[in-house]
C-alpha cells in the first residue's frame, strides 16, 4: 500500500504518516487567486445629498457575483449587497443595505442620497470563474453641496475643510 497520490507530484507517499499529518498533505487544490480590483469613483468629489457610483475595473467577463461590503474586510456583516448580473438581474440586499444602494452592469455600486455616515471603506469582491477579483476603495466625506454654498452662505470651500470667507476690503470713493 503506497497511500493516495496527489495528480502531478510523482514519488510522494502519505503512508505511514500520521493522520493530521496526510490531512494537511492531501491535494488539495489552491483556491483561484484573487485579481487586484480598481475601483472608480464618479463624481471624484461627492456631494452630500446627491448620488456617487463605485465602479470596479477593469471589467470582469463572465461575473457570475459581485458582493460590496461596506468595509475594508469581506465580513458578512458589513455586506451591502449581493448582485448577480442575470439575465434577469438580482440584487440580495444584506446587513449593512440602507435602502440608497443599488447595484448595477459591471458590477458598479451607486449610491443616492449620501450622508456623513457614508464616509469610510468599501470593498467589492467578484466571484468569476476565470478571473475573481478584490478591491477597496475609501469613499471621502461629502462635500455640502453648491446650494448650502449660496451668496448669503459666507463660505468658501477648500480642499480638505470649510472657511468662513475672508472679510471684503474696505469701499474707498471712486470704486465701483
Amino acid at each position: 500500500n503506497v497511500g493516495p497520490r496527489c495528480p502531478g507530484h510523482k514519488g510522494i507517499s502519505l503512508s505511514g504518516l500520521p493522520p493530521p499529518a496526510s490531512v494537511l498533505g492531501s491535494c488539495l487544490q489552491p483556491a483561484p487567486a484573487q485579481t487586484p480590483v480598481s475601483i472608480v469613483l464618479t463624481p471624484p468629489s461627492p456631494v452630500a445629498g446627491g448620488g456617487v457610483s463605485l465602479a470596479p475595473e477593469p471589467a470582469t467577463q463572465g461575473i457570475l457575483t459581485c458582493n460590496w461590503y461596506r468595509s475594508a474586510t469581506t465580513d458578512e456583516n458589513s455586506r451591502i449587497l449581493t448582485y448577480i448580473p442575470g439575465p434577469p438581474p438580482v440584487q440580495s440586499n444584506g446587513p449593512n443595505h440602507t435602502g440608497r444602494e443599488t447595484a448595477g452592469p459591471g458590477c458598479a455600486l451607486t449610491i443616492a442620497g449620501l450622508t456623513l455616515s457614508d464616509t469610510g471603506s468599501y470593498t467589492v469582491r467578484i466571484e468569476s470563474p476565470t478571473n475573481p477579483g478584490l478591491g477597496s476603495l475609501p469613499l471621502p466625506h461629502p462635500r455640502p453641496s453648491d446650494g448650502a454654498l449660496g451668496v448669503s452662505s459666507g463660505m468658501n470651500r477648500t480642499q480638505e475643510s470649510w472657511l468662513p470667507a475672508p472679510p471684503r476690503p474696505p469701499r474707498r470713493d471712486g470704486d465701483l
